[in-house]
């Protein structure tokens, strides 16, 4: 099933801006570093980013992060 989408690799900006987001809100949203990292490359592309997770992911990408039902 995988094989129908794109895979997008993580470039160096996103790590650091992964770095970021984590220490901006590991206290507040509970956010790792992991969360951060998967947000990095939507954040960049501008694409949504469908999740169950919505607390973790809402504080890093707003309307990006989308519910997946």
């Amino acid at each position: 099933m995988l094989h129908h989408f794109e895979r997008i690799d993580p470039l160096p900006e996103d790590f650091d801006w992964a770095i970021e987001q984590a220490l901006r809100f590991k206290l507040s949203h509970n956010a790792d570093m992991m969360d951060c990292l998967i947000a990095s490359a939507a954040h960049r592309l501008t694409l949504p980013l469908y999740t169950s997770n919505l607390k973790h992911f809402l504080p890093l990408l707003g309307s990006l992060a989308r519910a997946a039902y």
